[in-house]
C-alpha cells in the first residue's frame, strides 16, 4: 500500500458503502480496517460513525482502536472524524455523560435545540468561522446532516451551521479534523471538502489510466 492510502475504520457503526463510493469517485485509495493490524502503515485515518456515542466508543475499545488513536495522533498521524466520528473526537457528549470522548478536540457535544425538530435530517447552509489551510471557502454551501447532537463551537471551529443554535459543522486542531455533515452525501460541495481535507492529510489520488492508442 502506498504512503497516501487512507485507513477507513470499520467498527460496525454505520454503513460505509456511500463513503467508499465517494473515495472511489475521488480516486483516493483506501483500506477497510476492522482492527489496527489491518490499517495502512501511514496516511490518513478516517473515523466514520452513526448511532449512539457510548455504543460506538465501546465498539472501538473492543477492536483495539480507542486507546491507539490518541497515540497515533501524537505521532503525527492525520485523523478525520465524520458525523458521530467528529463527536467521538470531543471530550464527551450529553448523550452518554459517563462516557469520555477521545479528547482530541476541545469541548462537549450537546443536544440540538431548543425549539427545533430533532434529529436534524436534511440540508443546512454552512458559514466560515475561521480560516484553515486545508479547506476552501465553503461560504453558503449546503451540506447534508443527520444528527441529534453537535459539538459546541470553539476557537477550533472552521465552519458553523445552525439548528436551534449555532454548532460546529467542521472542527480542526492540528492534524485532527471532524465533519458533522456527511460530505460523501453532500453533492459536489461535500466531495470538494472531503477531497481537500484528505489531500491535505496526505492522501494521494490514483492517476487515471492512459487510454490505449
Amino acid at each position: 500500500m502506498s504512503a497516501g492510502t487512507i485507513t477507513l475504520i470499520d467498527y460496525e457503526a454505520g454503513n460505509l458503502a456511500s463513503l467508499e463510493g465517494a473515495l472511489e469517485r475521488l480516486r483516493l485509495p483506501y483500506v477497510r480496517a476492522a482492527s489496527p493490524d489491518q490499517a495502512a502503515e501511514s496516511g490518513p485515518i478516517v473515523l466514520p460513525g452513526v448511532g449512539h456515542f457510548e455504543a460506538a466508543q465501546r465498539s472501538l475499545q473492543e477492536r483495539g482502536w480507542w486507546g491507539l488513536l490518541p497515540a497515533l495522533v501524537a505521532e503525527g498521524r492525520p485523523l478525520l472524524g465524520i458525523c458521530l466520528g467528529l463527536q467521538l473526537l470531543a471530550e464527551g457528549s450529553e448523550e452518554a455523560p459517563r462516557t469520555p470522548g477521545l479528547g482530541l478536540v476541545p469541548g462537549l457535544v450537546r443536544r440540538l435545540g431548543p425549539g427545533v425538530k430533532v434529529p436534524n435530517m436534511g440540508w443546512s447552509r454552512v458559514r466560515r468561522a475561521s480560516d484553515h489551510p486545508a479547506l476552501p471557502d465553503a461560504e453558503g454551501a449546503w451540506l447534508y446532516f443527520v444528527h441529534s447532537y453537535a459539538l459546541e463551537p470553539s476557537a477550533d471551529t472552521v465552519y458553523l451551521a445552525d439548528h436551534g443554535r449555532p454548532f460546529a459543522a467542521v472542527e480542526a486542531r492540528g492534524k485532527v479534523m471532524g465533519f458533522q455533515p456527511h460530505p460523501e452525501k453532500s453533492g459536489p460541495d461535500g466531495l470538494r471538502l472531503l477531497q481537500a481535507a484528505l489531500t491535505w492529510m496526505g492522501a494521494t489520488a490514483i492517476a487515471p489510466e492512459e487510454p490505449c492508442l
